[in-house]
């Protein structure tokens, strides 16, 4: 390793099935990692090379709910050696995970060999096989989604390991994946000491967290890493199927997709340690982190985008603690967070909300995103000066301009990010455009500035060939121009392939009206099923249970009517 390299840290938003763009983004930057590597390698011992001859390692990836599955799935793939990019449409499996999980779903495969048989993945998702008498999991059969997240442990290679890993990915890789608990992980605040005769001591003040975050170590030792970290052995069975289900529960959209329940996984002591270290707490602090009588931790979990969809705090809180407090001038560390649903602190706001709210329904109706806004407020480690923190987001342009096309960037976006279940297409379209938009992320955001006489720049030593070939000259408000480089060189573009509004998927998909027409009867059959199952033993009085039988399939008309007017006007106003 030479003595420039730059840690990177990757941090993956929520998204639902919108997590075919993320895994389109994360598929470029190890492609354009793994080029640039290549060519270090066959220019090594050339002195006018033109590559950029300092480091990058990932040190950390973290992900909440389809940025966590899409983490997870990338580091498996870096874990196991064999990965390939995907550069071109496919509608036969590739053997990377990212494109065949993401891109396929679960899709029966004879959908897309000329035959024309099976189901799609949102038609496994109607099917009613979920539904006991114990009721509804949730409003989409998550059947598909177990089936992914298994396939891709299953199917790992049995010689993947550590020593597999890329050159660019830490030794000491962490992999951070939020969830949600809907037990409470308590904690005291201990008040001042105060006595009377009618008390002995002022008790302390109680607060609940829920949030978890499953901190995955590759290089997991027991005997130093046991109650700290969790180990990442996805061989061994008892670790593959704790890996398989975190996959599952940070994904498990609440109400919509179905939740996780872990038994005895999570014990006390890591989960108390995991507190420590987030909250940052200290001997100093008069906290006192509640024992549980059992070493484990009992809780269903849900998606780990309800209160931490953003989790680069996570992220940034590792860079931090391996590498030391920021260096503003020269940056050795940092993060990038793709985020297919930015929330942007400029957005511009059409309509004013009326904050005059006086009704009861009106304040139950401002409480869950009160709630949920307050929960996702980061922790104080993120706001640091000096912090190298860029976002990448989708964009299309025009071809030949900068201007944004007309419709939506995503088409996975509809339906609140469920939208990219229905059809194939979507889903493909994302991927790549999450491909285009990091290689224009990497040439034209992911830079730092050339200092030629600091010998402590990212880039000193730098060749001239290299520094012709990929210098960025920004002219200064006072007249002056400096120079940047770039954090991770794309090679491609060396070939000439500069065209920033080019897309491998250029045209805009559109949703097939009469293919999901005939998801009328299975989406009525699925609601039916539901109300049936959450009624039942719940209407005591026996006169009104044949009533409410009677009505259960005129209930289930109106509401799948109203279900498929929603998405179709949600598409019509996407310009699907």
């Amino acid at each position: 390793m030479s003595k420039q390299t730059f840690h990177l840290g990757l941090s993956m938003a929520g998204a639902v099935s919108a997590g075919a763009y993320t895994a389109g983004f994360m598929d470029y930057i190890l492609e354009a990692l793994s080029e640039w590597e290549n060519a270090k390698k066959e220019q090594a011992n050339n002195p006018e090379s033109n590559i950029p001859k300092h480091d990058l390692i990932i040190d950390a990836i973290g992900g909440a709910s389809a940025g966590g599955m899409v983490g997870m799935i990338a580091t498996l793939a870096m874990y196991s050696g064999n990965w390939k990019p995907v550069k071109k449409v496919s509608n036969v499996k590739t053997g990377n995970i990212l494109y065949d999980s993401w891109v396929f779903l679960d899709d029966d495969m004879n959908l897309y060999d000329g035959t024309k048989k099976g189901k799609t993945t949102f038609e496994k998702m109607l099917e009613t096989s979920d539904i006991t008498a114990k009721g509804a999991p949730s409003l989409l059969n998550s059947k598909p989604i177990d089936t992914i997240a298994e396939r891709v442990f299953n199917e790992l290679p049995t010689d993947a390991n550590i020593n597999k890993l890329p050159k660019y990915v830490s030794k000491d890789f962490r992999l951070l994946i939020t969830l949600t608990s809907l037990r409470p992980l308590g904690y005291n605040l201990k008040m001042s000491r105060l006595q009377s005769k009618f008390l002995d001591e002022t008790p302390g003040h109680h607060v609940n967290s829920h949030d978890v975050v499953a901190h995955f170590k590759l290089n997991y030792n027991e005997a130093n890493d046991k109650g700290k970290y969790l180990p990442f052995q996805p061989h061994k069975k008892l670790s593959r199927d704790f890996l398989a289900k975190v996959t599952k529960a940070t994904g498990a959209f609440p109400f919509g997709l179905q939740p996780r329940y872990f038994d005895d996984e999570f014990s006390s002591d890591y989960l108390k340690y995991s507190l420590k270290a987030r909250k940052s707490f200290n001997t100093e602090m008069d906290v006192i982190i509640n024992p549980e009588e059992a070493s484990k931790f009992q809780f269903t979990a849900i998606d780990g985008g309800t209160i931490n969809n953003e989790p680069f705090d996570e992220v940034l809180r590792q860079l931090i603690e391996k590498h030391g407090k920021p260096n503003k001038k020269n940056p050795s560390y940092g993060t990038i967070l793709i985020d297919p649903f930015p929330n942007f602190f400029e957005d511009k706001i059409t309509t004013v909300p009326n904050y005059n709210i006086s009704s009861i329904f009106g304040i139950l109706g401002g409480l869950v995103p009160t709630i949920l806004n307050q929960a996702r407020n980061k922790q104080n480690d993120t706001y640091g000066v000096g912090l190298f923190k860029l976002i990448s987001f989708p964009r299309k342009l025009k071809p030949g301009a900068q201007a944004l096309r007309d419709h939506p960037p995503l088409a996975t976006g509809g339906v609140g990010g469920f939208g990219g279940f229905l059809d194939i297409k979507f889903r493909q379209h994302d991927f790549f455009l999450g491909r285009d938009n990091a290689r224009n992320f990497l040439r034209g955001f992911l830079f730092l500035e050339y200092d030629k006489e600091d010998p402590n720049n990212l880039f000193h030593g730098t060749s001239d060939e290299a520094l012709k070939t990929f210098q960025r000259k920004i002219e200064q408000d006072d007249g002056s121009e400096k120079i940047y480089m770039p954090i991770i060189p794309d090679i491609s573009k060396i070939n000439g392939d500069t065209n920033p509004s080019k897309y491998e998927v250029d045209d805009f998909p559109k949703f097939n009206t009469d293919a999901f027409k005939k998801l009328e009867k299975p989406i009525k059959n699925r609601v039916k099923a539901i109300i049936k199952a959450e009624l039942k033993g719940k209407i005591k009085s026996w006169w009104l249970r044949p009533v409410v039988g009677m009505f259960r399939g005129t209930i289930a008309k109106k509401i799948t009517k109203w279900a498929m007017e929603h998405i179709e006007a949600d598409f019509k106003e996407r310009k699907m």
